[in-house]
């Protein structure tokens, strides 16, 4: 592993996720600076499954994806003007009750709210999932505030999904119950011309395909935000979403603490790999 030389990310057309197994931006952001100036990183090719030195300079890097519910670090480092093309996809619900190290809700809408202006809608993906398993009102509730918190920086959809089957937290609303708050939630969303759509992965629409005109489903890291001109788009994983390296799996423990998440660190059995990945690229 050690003298491997790098695979370029942008001549196999593959981006670098960062990550959706453990939030880079809040957990790990020491490391990720380590990377940046070692330019190159250990991840898991994602049609292999096997891992391999990636650099990380700008000509050899497709695209940089991050995953967070707090994106002040990716702010204040300024990739894209060290070249780098960034997505953020930062999940914002205001489910404080459950979502450990994550910022409270108005400091949360804030926060998203200055990422939609330093980096600009097209770079910023707001997710409202899961969506909290809550009072149907005060889901809403939360919900308004982060739309109208939002509502100068031309934010044109909303990625969602409630939560899929799991052994944490239940999801205890009925079909029924959550069609209804999908319903008001579009229609809620309508007036600030945001877009409701739910995961690919959450298959609560497959019978419903019509159930409010400003509800739908659809992919939150398309291939095609990463295509290069003459070149064809990168391929895509069965949600729809494109293939990325990733320096963590799902064997990681991420330290956020959100009771919900099924890659939490429950027994103690999963690992930070993240000085491991440093210690061999050192030698």
């Amino acid at each position: 592993m050690a003298s491997q030389k790098a695979l370029s990310g942008k001549k196999l057309n593959l981006p670098y996720s960062f990550s959706r197994w453990t939030d880079v931006p809040i957990d790990r952001w020491a490391w990720f600076k380590e990377l940046l100036k070692q330019k190159e990183m250990l991840g898991w090719h994602p049609q292999q499954m096997v891992p391999y030195r990636w650099s990380l300079k700008p000509e050899d890097t497709l695209g940089l994806i991050f995953w967070t519910k707090d994106p002040t670090n990716v702010m204040l480092e300024g990739l894209q003007d060290l070249g780098y093309k960034v997505k953020m996809h930062v999940t914002v619900t205001g489910w404080e009750e459950v979502e450990g190290k994550a910022p409270p809700l108005q400091r949360a809408a804030t926060n998203l709210a200055m990422a939609y202006e330093l980096l600009g809608a097209d770079s910023v993906i707001w997710r409202f999932s899961p969506i909290p398993v809550l009072d149907h009102a005060e889901v809403l509730r939360r919900f308004h505030l982060i739309l109208a918190r939002t509502s100068d920086y031309a934010v044109k959809r909303v990625y969602t999904s409630f939560l899929q089957p799991n052994a944490l937290i239940p999801e205890s609303r009925s079909e029924l119950d959550r069609l209804n708050l999908l319903v008001e939630m579009g229609e809620l969303a309508q007036q600030y011309g945001v877009r409701v759509l739910l995961c690919n992965e959450d298959k609560l629409l497959k019978g419903h395909p019509d159930l409010h005109p400003n509800v739908g489903s659809g992919v939150c890291a398309p291939p095609e935000d990463f295509a290069l001109p003459k070149r064809e788009k990168p391929v895509s994983e069965g949600c729809g979403c494109a293939l990325m390296v990733d320096p963590f799996n799902v064997n990681e423990s991420c330290r956020v603490g959100c009771k919900y998440c099924y890659v939490a660190d429950l027994n103690g059995t999963r690992k930070d790999s993240s000085k491991e990945h440093l210690k061999v690229l050192q030698g």
